[in-house]
């Protein structure tokens, strides 16, 4: 941010103002703000995140959709995270936006998956994820051969064990590729 409130020629106050709009009771309203905050991309996010704390049904649900629709990597570990929120449509969006990213999502979707295996919902939400990127060919054959185990995993009676110990080797490879 420079001087005068400005990122990327963008007004952070701007952003601001979109960002409170999304806690309007006003549908459109709302879903107007959140096209314009996607419009304004990455320079959005760091604002976006840090309201993002903020658990207001309606505001969580709207920035959710935005950093999904918005579909940048800085965003994976957040909306990662997020696979693990009490409402199920906040799970799907971040489901979603984590596969709208792709590739560079799969170190934080693992990384978690190795810390947090126990998580039935982060593992519910990671199968979608992983699930979609193998199906839908957003992802190279090499990777596909790297987390195609862990999908496996992810399927079978006691997979938090075996989520762990996949995800882990998956996530070695990943990083050592």
């Amino acid at each position: 941010m420079n001087s005068s409130g400005k990122t990327n020629n963008v007004d952070t106050s701007s952003i601001a103002s979109l960002i409170e709009t999304l806690k309007s009771k006003n549908g459109l309203d709302r879903q107007h703000a959140r096209h314009d905050l996607v419009k304004i991309g990455e320079a959005a996010l760091p604002e976006l995140i840090k309201a993002f704390e903020n658990k207001g049904d309606i505001i969580h649900w709207e920035i959710a959709k935005a950093l999904s629709q918005i579909g940048s990597s800085k965003a994976a570990k957040v909306l990662v995270d997020t696979l693990e929120d009490k409402e199920f449509s906040i799970r799907w969006i971040a489901a979603e936006g984590l596969i709208h990213i792709g590739y560079d999502a799969l170190v934080p979707l693992l990384t978690a998956l190795k810390e947090r295996s126990e998580s039935a919902w982060l593992r519910e939400g990671a199968h979608h994820v992983l699930h979609d990127l193998i199906s839908r060919k957003l992802i190279d054959n090499t990777i596909i051969q790297m987390i195609s185990p862990l999908l496996d995993a992810l399927n079978h009676a006691a997979p938090a064990r075996g989520t762990f110990l996949a995800a882990t080797k998956a996530l070695s490879l990943l990083k050592t590729r």
